[in-house]
């Protein structure tokens, strides 16, 4: 699988689900739809499931999660974070990149 093929995938899978849903890459790396594109998020070092600091769902994170999206594409793992619904709240709105 490349980039090209997941992205849309992913895009698709997450923006049907419940505001708040994780795909569940590893146990230190979520994805979710923000509305607008699929975004990352580290998840806090203390294993307590919290958000950490969110990021690009780019190419060279594709490239760095690739052996750990081709396994969660095999098996999916979803989590609903009630803690994204309102960190999504909070956020600005979308200003198409200007």
């Amino acid at each position: 699988m490349d980039y090209a093929s997941i992205q849309p995938a992913l895009t698709t899978l997450l923006r049907n689900r419940p505001p708040g849903t994780t795909a569940d890459i590893n146990k230190q790396t979520v994805a979710y739809w923000d509305g607008y594109e699929v975004r990352g998020v580290h998840l806090r070092h203390d294993k307590s499931g919290r958000l950490d600091g969110d990021f690009d769902f780019d190419e060279r994170t594709f490239n760095q999660l690739h052996a750990d999206l081709v396994a969660w594409m095999a098996a999916p793992r979803y989590t609903v974070r009630p803690e994204l619904v309102d960190w999504l709240k909070d956020a600005p709105p979308f200003n198409g990149g200007a």
